[in-house]
């Protein structure tokens, strides 16, 4: 199989940080060799020091991120890899300039958003470079396309989720008397959708009086949600959780995961509830129709229609047992898609094409 380098440049850590290295565990834990590269002052980085993947973090992001170019072309051609994965696009430009510098590499890069390609000609030309583009879902595909990218570049290999560790009972429920729950799993911007799903929890509380919300993530939207939150009467409903280590004791404390976003490359923490067998109440946006399949593993609203996803969550509460139903298939759908060792030996398989395709 061939020798992989990773980099991923984002400081902060998110649903891409946990495909990236999730994805270079998995291939050295199948005996690959494996490299990382992550930014200096990042969440990833810390997170290495605690694993047995070789890695290294240096700047990778804006004008340190440019003035480092020959210094990470240098080291990547010292590490002489097959395949350069790049994983965010923040430090995409750099990096790929950096592996075409190195020589003899292939570079394969992995799109996880559904927004518009942005920066005109240059940020088209850094996916020109590419020999690879992963598109985490159709939709990401199709704005690729609408971009101009060339069609036999793109690749659609979605994120995974570990079935295993995401399992239902893999953490212990409350044990008291519960309060109909839904929760919700991301970071606190407002393409998330977290000011649709407050607008509608607002209606939910007044079918359901007992409702609660648990939202979990850190934001430059917290403190507007907050004040929205107050303002609507809903402090003794809507708990903000901050940053939550483990995401599984969230979805195992509700009945419902709530995936309310106004732009979506697929939706890794649907995936997640899915796996731990809880139905998932989500909007169209994106890929996200391609992860819940609506009135099967739970419902699929337009995105921003508060009146529609406040329907979709009674029906979650009042219904249990359709829910758990839901809930079931949404397992059985993961397993079946989105399990980890399903996804690796898909990027396994296209690592073999691109390089094959550089020897002819």
């Amino acid at each position: 199989m061939p020798s992989t380098v990773h980099v991923d440049g984002n400081r902060r850590w998110g649903g891409g940080q946990e495909q990236s290295l999730g994805l270079a565990l998995a291939l050295a834990a199948r005996g690959e060799e494996t490299h990382f590269i992550a930014h200096s002052e990042s969440a990833l980085s810390a997170r290495l020091k605690g694993t047995y993947l070789s890695f290294e973090a240096m700047p990778l992001r804006g004008m340190a991120g440019a003035l480092s170019v020959r210094r990470l072309a240098r080291r990547l051609g010292e590490l002489g890899p097959e395949i350069v994965h790049i994983h965010d696009s923040a430090s995409q430009a750099a990096a790929a300039l950096a592996a075409r510098l190195g020589g003899g590499m292939r570079l394969v890069v992995t799109r996880r958003t559904a927004f518009p390609l942005s920066g005109g000609w240059l940020g088209r030309l850094k996916y020109e470079w590419c020999d690879r583009i992963i598109c985490v879902s159709e939709a990401v595909r199709r704005e690729c396309l609408a971009a101009g990218l060339p069609e036999a570049r793109l690749a659609v290999v979605g994120d995974f989720v570990d079935c295993n560790y995401f399992r239902p009972g893999a953490v212990a429920e409350e044990e008291t008397e519960r309060r109909p729950t839904i929760g919700v799993v991301g970071r606190l911007s407002r393409e998330k959708g977290h000011e649709v799903l407050l607008r509608a929890m607002r209606r939910v509380v007044g079918r359901v009086a007992e409702a609660r919300l648990l939202i979990a993530g850190e934001g430059p939207e917290q403190g507007r949600l907050q004040g929205m939150a107050a303002a609507l009467g809903l402090s003794d409903h809507v708990e903000f959780m901050g940053f939550v280590p483990d995401a599984r004791s969230v979805v195992a404390a509700s009945e419902v995961l709530a995936m309310p976003s106004l732009s979506e490359g697929l939706g890794v923490a649907a995936l997640e509830a899915m796996a731990l067998a809880k139905p998932v109440v989500a909007s169209d946006a994106g890929g996200l129709v391609e992860s819940v399949v609506d009135g099967e593993t739970g419902r699929v609203v337009r995105a921003g229609d508060a009146e529609a996803l406040a329907d979709a969550l009674v029906e979650m509460l009042e219904f249990p047992e359709r829910a758990r139903e839901m809930g079931r298939a949404g397992r059985e759908r993961a397993l079946e898609r989105f399990d980890k060792p399903k996804i690796v030996d898909r990027i396994l398989s296209l690592y073999d094409e691109v390089v094959n395709e550089g020897r002819r």
